[in-house]
């Protein structure tokens, strides 16, 4: 299965993609399956396994921890912001999720293992971040999941619809095409990061719209 576990909506406040226009385009792109990992917010993801369609969509949150982002892939519940790296991930196990975490070595973008101990009980990195602007990054978090035995996660982490599925999770789910599928092929490392990177053009025209020109997307209610 194609799986892009890392989009954000018009619900994290920084894209301008909306929740029907996401699960069309992952129709279009190609995936089986789709996860959107909101800034501490579950709108989106909600909104999105409530329309019909063919496109699995996996409950998800992107928290922002004391010290860097965690996704609690599976987790279907507000786990507030600021709290410790710890403490957040104690927090997705609870609530039945996987602690992945984004962008693990980017300084500038909340990359957790920029400020925490890597023995943190995660249970898997992205290793292949779409919107990296050079792969040292990508690089260093794939030979952690190699030394920590963590599942590698590929991820778009999409605030356009253009980009969406530019790089994903290729998951062996062994027939059992589901959220709890999926989940539990990650959980034991039946899965590997696929796709490319973002183009950087996109990137830098989203920066400048949002930075320049100031054209923020209304946060929904």
């Amino acid at each position: 299965m194609k799986f892009d576990p890392h989009i954000h909506s018009v619900y994290s406040g920084d894209s301008r993609s909306e929740v029907i226009d996401i699960l069309i385009q992952a129709e279009k792109k190609g995936l089986d399956a789709i996860a959107i990992s909101d800034h501490n917010e579950i709108k989106g993801s909600r909104l999105a396994r409530s329309i019909p369609g063919d496109i699995i969509v996996v409950p998800s949150i992107e928290i922002s921890s004391e010290k860097g982002h965690i996704l609690g892939l599976g987790v279907d519940e507000i786990i507030p912001k600021g709290l410790s790296a710890v403490e957040t991930v104690d927090r997705i196990h609870d609530a039945g999720g996987l602690a992945i975490v984004p962008h693990p070595f980017s300084y500038y973008r909340h990359g957790l293992f920029c400020k925490v101990d890597k023995n943190l009980g995660v249970d898997g990195v992205e290793t292949k971040n779409a919107r990296y602007i050079f792969g040292y990054s990508n690089k260093q978090a794939q030979t952690l999941a190699y030394n920590k035995r963590l599942a590698t996660l590929g991820a778009s982490d999409s605030h356009f619809l253009q980009s969406i599925g530019d790089a994903y999770t290729e998951v062996n789910t062994k027939g059992h095409d589901s959220v709890e599928g999926i989940l539990k092929a990650i959980k034991h490392r039946r899965c590997k990061a696929m796709g490319h990177g973002t183009s950087n053009f996109l990137v830098a025209k989203e920066v400048f719209v949002k930075k320049v020109l100031r054209r923020y997307p209304k946060r929904r209610e």
